[in-house]
């Protein structure tokens, strides 16, 4: 795998017990062009100042990464559509989700030039990512918009100008960057659907994810609860 690093893979258990008071933190609860639903801010919001109460230097950032990279993430995502799903549109139309057809036709009719434009423009944003993470060990944020949408709902309401692909916008910059996140149950919203804290390290560096993670779910436990039978 030519992405992978030769280096020794880290004890991660070890790094589950670590203190994680040395870690810098950023929170980031809107990347700057976001728009949560309130209640789902105000869960994250709170599972994040458990890192201050730890401890922890924490700090808000407005908008880490510029200009939103939702332009990047659907040329990517539409490049591996379009060349894998093509024929299945073209046999297939009739089983497929409506939405779903409509993603991969537009995948399909993506120029190369357009998409070549975009794999520049991917690594200047991986550049601006990489000096964030020059002055943070960890950036947090809620993992998702919502708190849920109903089964066989594409694209949740109330989120105008995000389509199939661009409404997880927490979540595709580091499918473009490629660096270690993980996904912290946060907490429930008054209807019972759970809420997520995203931990977001910097390249290769997993065992802060680790031990971010297990300290959160140490100081905030989750597992315990069980949905009524």
């Amino acid at each position: 795998d030519p992405h992978s690093t030769p280096a020794p893979v880290p004890d991660f258990s070890g790094a589950c017990e670590r203190d994680p008071r040395s870690l810098r933190i950023a929170w980031a609860p809107t990347y700057g062009y976001a728009s949560p639903e309130p209640e789902v801010l105000a869960i994250a919001t709170q599972a994040a100042r458990a890192f201050t109460d730890m401890g922890c230097s924490v700090e808000e950032v407005a908008s880490p990464f510029g200009a939103d990279s939702a332009d990047l993430w659907a040329a990517e995502f539409y490049a591996s559509v379009g060349a894998r799903l093509g024929p299945v549109l073209a046999a297939h139309r009739d089983l497929l989700d409506p939405e779903v057809a409509a993603t991969i036709e537009q995948a399909m009719a993506q120029p190369i030039a357009d998409y070549y434009r975009c794999v520049v423009d991917r690594y200047a944003f991986r550049e601006r990512v990489r000096s964030f993470f020059d002055r943070y060990d960890l950036l947090l944020s809620p993992t998702l918009p919502v708190a849920g949408v109903d089964a066989g709902v594409t694209i949740p309401p109330g989120l105008p100008g995000r389509n199939l692909v661009t409404w997880v916008c927490y979540t595709y910059p580091f499918n473009l960057t490629g660096q270690p996140a993980a996904s912290i149950p946060a907490g429930f919203t008054a209807g019972g659907l759970p809420v997520g804290l995203q931990l977001v390290a910097r390249a290769w560096r997993e065992e802060d994810l680790f031990t971010a993670a297990a300290a959160l779910e140490s100081a905030r436990p989750w597992a315990q609860r069980r949905p009524p039978l």
